[in-house]
């Protein structure tokens, strides 16, 4: 398995390419240490502070506490029935995937999940739209095949 986190994993085990900040150009990613971009609310994430600065880990998925109850309750465990949310709730089988297949492959299996069939452009959380052309999906169709 690789032993560096990608800049495009999130502490909390999600895919940067999907958050519409990370399109607009406003954040470069949870990794990212660019003081310059526009989206400054990563700078006081208790989840990306916990992995930094308390756990010293790469992600949530090598903390022996995951689920926590700081992700428990900021994330997975949040708005329930707003489906512009079901990617929260996918963090324990993200996890999962990423542990037994690595961060190179995980990636790569994200950017494929999050392609959009219509134009190739990326999907994004929220509105669960394509960036380029607004086709719309429905979150739960968004699958791969399991390898």
């Amino acid at each position: 398995m690789d032993d560096k986190a990608p800049e495009l994993l999130t502490y909390c085990g999600l895919y940067c390419g999907i958050c519409p900040s990370f399109h607009r150009g406003t954040c470069y990613g949870c990794r990212s240490e660019d003081k310059t971009q526009n989206r400054t609310s990563k700078w006081g994430c208790k989840i990306r502070n916990c992995c930094i600065n308390e756990k010293e880990i790469l992600y949530c998925g090598e903390c022996s506490d995951f689920p926590c109850n700081k992700i428990t309750s900021k994330l997975i465990n949040s708005h329930p029935n707003d489906f512009r949310f079901t990617y929260r709730h996918e963090i324990p089988n993200n996890i999962i995937r990423i542990k037994s297949l690595g961060f190179t492959k995980w990636i790569e299996r994200e950017k494929e999940k999050w392609k959009c069939n219509k134009c190739g452009n990326f999907i994004v959380f929220y509105d669960y739209k394509c960036i380029e052309c607004n086709n719309k999906y429905n979150p739960n169709d968004l699958k791969v095949e399991e390898n």
